[in-house]
């Protein structure tokens, strides 16, 4: 009796050791990435196929530019989607690899038990389970025996079939491993030819701008268009700040008003290469006095752009003459605006965290270089940025 209660207990780990199993990630987040890189590839050779449209003469050129624009915020939204996708591979290849850990150690440790059981029996003198029925000291006792006997033999093929099948697991573990491994070295080759192709579109976009600067008449009837238009827009954000205001006021405890900190921080990384090309005031443009109601910071078109303090996004649009701009509030009558983006990251309505990356420098709308437009409003006017932010780059 001794015997079979020893036996039982090791059939007791053994269920336990069996009880163990190893899950892994859905794949589903990585597939979603999949689709929107084939949305943008469509919107790539949409923008090709109207550039290949376009006439090659003058008259051409700025159609030309804005075509070339849309192109190259497809290319950055790629990038961005590519790398989101990156990271979140290799937080798939993690969870497979401990799969595959894990799976492996279940298969070690179900062996190990099966083979202490083995030779558990040899030691104790009971290897032969015939031995066991033998050693019956009467007809009940014999079939007690066999009852535990069936049932070591029952649980050994268990066993077996079980170490066969998480064996059979495992390889489907690494498979599934090497597949995802593959994605990643795919997604990897992408982004590469993604910023390549960005680089010499961005060259072919600053190229295009040179043949409109060589033309300035039609540089000079182009600037007033735009003028015009920004204008208008800057008419229409005084009101629709006013208005704002006006509902903060009526709603003071409202969770959605925004409170930033003092201290705002500059939107590009000083490091970056960047510089001050047109500071806020007046200024002479095609021979006509200008006011600039903002600080222009050129800089690598795909330069990443940072929220100079926290806020919540009012304005995320495409603009003639802003081109892709983002507006934020960051409550007490303050608001930040970025325009000529490349790509924009936030939408209206979305919080932002001072330092967070809400676009990317570009050469959209009214813009004849990669370039940031950086405004600075308070109370519904526009002032001078850099007389309450700190923006560290040389003056050209």
């Amino acid at each position: 009796m001794k015997n079979i209660f020893k036996i039982t207990a090791v059939i007791i780990l053994l269920s336990l050791i069996c009880s163990v199993s190893v899950t892994y990630a859905d794949d589903a987040t990585v597939k979603s990435y999949e689709d929107q890189l084939d949305l943008l590839s469509q919107k790539q050779k949409d923008a090709l196929s109207r550039l290949n449209a376009t006439e090659s003469d003058l008259a051409g050129a700025i159609e030309r530019k804005n075509i070339l624009d849309d192109y190259l915020e497809a290319t950055m939204q790629k990038i961005v989607v590519a790398e989101s996708m990156l990271k979140e591979i290799e937080q798939t290849i993690a969870e497979k690899e401990e799969a595959v850990k894990k799976a492996q150690s279940d298969i070690e440790e179900r062996h190990t038990a099966f083979l202490n059981r083995m030779v558990y029996m040899e030691e104790d003198g009971t290897a032969s389970l015939i031995e066991i029925l033998f050693d019956s000291v009467s007809l009940g006792d014999f079939f007690r025996k066999l009852d535990s006997v069936n049932s070591i033999m029952e649980y050994d093929r268990y066993v077996i079939d079980s170490l066969n099948d998480a064996k059979e697991q495992l390889e489907k573990y690494k498979t599934a491993l090497e597949t995802v491994k593959a994605e990643q070295s795919e997604t990897l080759s992408l982004l590469e030819k993604e910023k390549a192709d960005f680089e010499v579109l961005a060259a072919e976009s600053a190229a295009t701008v040179a043949e409109l600067q060589a033309n300035a008449a039609l540089l000079r009837d182009e600037y007033n268009k735009a003028s015009n238009e920004e204008k208008e827009l800057a008419a229409e954000l005084e009101a629709y700040l006013k208005e704002l205001e006006a509902q903060k006021l009526t709603h003071p405890d409202s969770p959605d008003i925004p409170q930033a900190s003092a201290d705002f921080i500059p939107p590009l990384d000083p490091a970056c290469g960047a510089y001050i090309s047109s500071s806020y005031g007046w200024r002479d443009l095609f021979g006509v006095p200008d006011l600039h109601e903002a600080t222009d910071i050129p800089a690598t078109a795909g330069t990443p752009i940072y929220a100079s303090n926290s806020g919540v996004v009012i304005k995320s649009e495409n603009h003639y003459s802003y081109g892709n701009y983002i507006m934020i509030d960051h409550g007490n009558g303050i608001y930040t605006l970025y325009a000529h983006m490349t790509y924009r990251e936030y939408s209206v309505g979305q919080s932002v965290n001072k330092g967070d990356v809400i676009g990317y420098v570009g050469n959209t709308g009214n813009s004849y270089g990669a370039h940031l437009h950086f405004e600075y409003w308070v109370n519904g006017k526009r002032t001078d940025p850099e007389a309450y932010v700190s923006l560290p780059y040389p003056k050209w």
